[in-house]
């Protein structure tokens, strides 16, 4: 019996055969060794016999799930048919200097939900009388607002949503059962009691709550993102450190760090269950890595340039592993990065709760320039989109620059 993560659909692993042959052995070790396994954790369940991996559900070697050829060199190695590594370079493609990105399919997902779901999904915080601050509605401002300037130049953009309304059609009663079998795993499901002691009926309404809104939401856009098979996502968040029930301005945190995250780091804990074996391979053999780094190093460099805020380091936290040039790039195993299929870049943009972004996130969105703290400003909406537009031409017009062969 296939051990999945919650609410993920038992993989289809012959959809991996598409791949057999198409990655030399040693590619396929580095990737693992530099990206998507650091640790070491995703070998414990394969065996490699010459060209062969075999991948199992068990460290025991018990539990078979797949096997995958790899092409011993590059002149017996297969082409990928149809993926995101079957491409041109931009120039060439039809594009001009007035319309840089012509031909890319451009997919935003502003993160969160927002609206009535805001406080539950715990991105919403308020200092006093000054305009509450709802994570998601600083997500949608930066899409907006990237969408013009994308479709500007040349891009074709598609959403996840356009609303703050969840894309799923679930809801948290619907997932108590699911919540049950996260808190009592190793007990009989129709044993359980009907109802519990208030603090444990708590522990299963939060419980439902998280699967409702950072897993149930996730995955309904995925299906959105897999449908539209774009030639790039990109995933739009504000960061944060941690503020209280009652906030106040002596508790924002002096300056915003940066951080960019690409798929991969995928922990011992995270490969016990079967379909992030198949998602990590799914990731690899389709080649995302290399857009996903090569974009998020060219957005990473752009709001370097515009905000000079310095990056995360994450020296205590295993979650997250340094990859590429850039200092503000690692690799991190989220939900979104791992189950959309095209090659995906996650953007965290200022603390919602720092000193240097703090007042002109709440000053809102709007055109030209606006004087805050005595210094004039354009919206750090229009700011934050421009260097998520910036970023992606300055990648498609250099010369290692992709655009995808459909």
């Amino acid at each position: 019996m296939e051990k999945l993560s919650p609410l993920a659909p038992p993989p289809d692993w012959t959809r991996l055969d598409q791949f057999q042959e198409t990655i030399t052995r040693e590619e396929f070790i580095q990737l693992i060794n530099t990206l998507y396994s650091p640790t070491g954790a995703f070998w414990r369940y394969t065996i490699i016999n010459g060209n062969e991996l075999t991948i199992y559900s068990d460290v025991e070697h018990n539990e078979l799930l797949y096997r995958l050829r790899l092409a011993p060199d590059q002149e017996s190695q297969l082409p990928l048919k149809a993926n995101w590594v079957s491409c041109i370079k931009t120039k060439g493609n039809g594009s001009s200097d007035s319309k840089p990105l012509k031909g890319l399919v451009i997919c935003l997902d502003p993160g969160h939900i927002g609206g009535k779901w805001a406080k539950m999904e715990e991105r919403f915080f308020q200092i006093g009388s000054d305009p509450p601050v709802i994570e998601a509605e600083l997500n949608m401002n930066v899409c907006r607002r990237a969408a013009h300037f994308l479709e500007e130049a040349g891009a074709r953009v598609v959403w996840t949503k356009k609303n703050y309304e969840p894309v799923t059609d679930l809801r948290p009663a619907d997932l108590r059962a699911d919540a049950l079998s996260l808190l009592f795993p190793f007990e009989n499901q129709e044993n359980l009691p009907y109802r519990f002691s208030d603090e444990i009926e708590k522990k299963i309404s939060l419980t439902a709550e998280r699967l409702f809104y950072r897993n149930a939401e996730i995955r309904a856009r995925a299906e959105i993102v897999n449908r539209f098979n774009p030639d790039l996502t990109i995933c739009v968040h504000f960061n944060a450190d941690k503020w209280s029930d009652h906030p106040t301005r002596e508790e924002l945190v002096q300056k915003s760090k940066l951080v960019v995250f690409v798929n991969g780091n995928y922990s011992e804990e995270e490969l016990v269950f079967d379909d992030q074996k198949w998602d990590l391979l799914y990731k690899l053999l389709s080649r995302t890595s290399v857009p996903e780094v090569e974009v998020s190093e060219a957005v990473a460099k752009e709001m370097e340039l515009v905000w000079n805020f310095p990056p995360e380091s994450y020296n205590n936290w295993s979650a997250a592993y340094k990859v590429g040039k850039s200092p503000y790039v690692f690799a991190r195993n989220l939900l979104a990065n791992r189950i959309y299929h095209c090659p995906v870049v996650f953007i965290e943009g200022p603390y919602m709760n720092a000193v240097d972004a703090y007042d002109r996130i709440i000053a809102g969105d709007y055109d030209g320039n606006k004087i805050i703290n005595g210094k004039s400003f354009k919206s750090i909406f229009v700011e934050y989109a421009e260097i998520i537009t910036q970023g992606i031409i300055s990648w498609a017009t250099s010369k290692e620059g992709i655009v995808v062969e459909k």
